[in-house]
């Protein structure tokens, strides 16, 4: 599978321009997305080495709110593409980074991946929000670029994402901290309108690639089916630290294409799996 064939297509730069987002269909086979949530349900039972960390249970689960027998209880792994051979293969596979490219340039790379259960039943939603929020701590860059491929249907019914289009043309929003235990990882952009939302109702194995100041959100899952995911965010190799102590502060860094650059951001691997 060569580097290329995977480029923007006209449409797909004109709904990015237009929208902050595009989605392609039939991305990944079933048999590759069970190959990824195989290996991910071998950490939760302790058959893969994965810091315990950055293991999350469904906060209903953990904090002991939901107690019927069979609930599945698993939220998500965090950075399994620095720790798992297979989820590091996914992020560099030419079929999310060619966009890239013609997104972000040709030096890429990865600065942050987990895998989401949204499990049935009790799986949590994420109030509106933009990812530059979070990363301009972190990055001097116009935009991350950020890809959710679906391992399941997500519908309205599971817990789909929500997209305000045309959003990400605005400034980072004021950014307020929400009531809840897993939703209080992410805060809340007040000022966003559930009637401007639309929601990205995609089969399995599609991809959605959104712009960071796309304002975005997902929904509980109340349905009997998971809605399990896989989300990784991508830098361009041009971006600068926001300050010395970003460098050693926060997520792993890892190179995903083309060079790395002095005096840019480069690799952190903080003993993570090697390139």
């Amino acid at each position: 599978m060569g580097h290329g064939q995977f480029r923007l297509t006209a449409d797909e730069r004109a709904a990015w321009e237009r929208d902050g987002f595009f989605v392609r269909e039939n991305v990944f086979s079933g048999v590759e997305n069970k190959r990824l949530n195989t290996v991910a349900e071998e950490v939760v039972a302790g058959n893969r080495a994965f810091p315990a960390q950055h293991i999350d249970r469904n906060a209903l689960v953990r904090d002991g709110v939901e107690q019927r027998s069979g609930i599945y209880g698993m939220h998500k792994i965090h950075f399994p593409s620095c720790f798992l051979p297979e989820f590091l293969q996914r992020v560099r596979d030419p079929r999310l980074t060619d966009p890239m490219v013609d997104l972000l340039g040709p030096d890429i790379l990865g600065i942050n991946s987990l895998y989401l259960w949204k499990a049935p039943q009790i799986g949590l939603g994420f109030p509106w929000h933009q990812d530059m929020f979070y990363f301009r701590q972190r990055w001097v860059t116009e935009t991350t670029v950020g890809t959710w491929t679906a391992v399941d249907a997500a519908d309205r019914g599971n817990g789909c994402l929500y997209v305000i289009p045309g959003s990400h043309r605005l400034p980072v929003a004021e950014h307020e901290d929400l009531a809840g235990s897993q939703q209080a990882e992410f805060k809340q952009v007040r000022a966003a309108r559930d009637e401007d939302g639309v929601a990205l109702e995609v089969a399995p194995g599609s991809v959605i690639w959104f712009h960071s100041h796309l304002l975005h959100k997902s929904t509980d899952n109340h349905s009997g089916r998971f809605r399990r995911s896989y989300v990784a965010h991508y830098l361009s190799a041009q971006a600068e630290w926001a300050s010395p102590e970003g460098v050693a502060a926060g997520s792993p860094v890892m190179w995903v294409r083309g060079a790395t650059l002095p005096g840019k951001v480069t690799e952190i691997h903080h003993g993570v799996l090697d390139a």
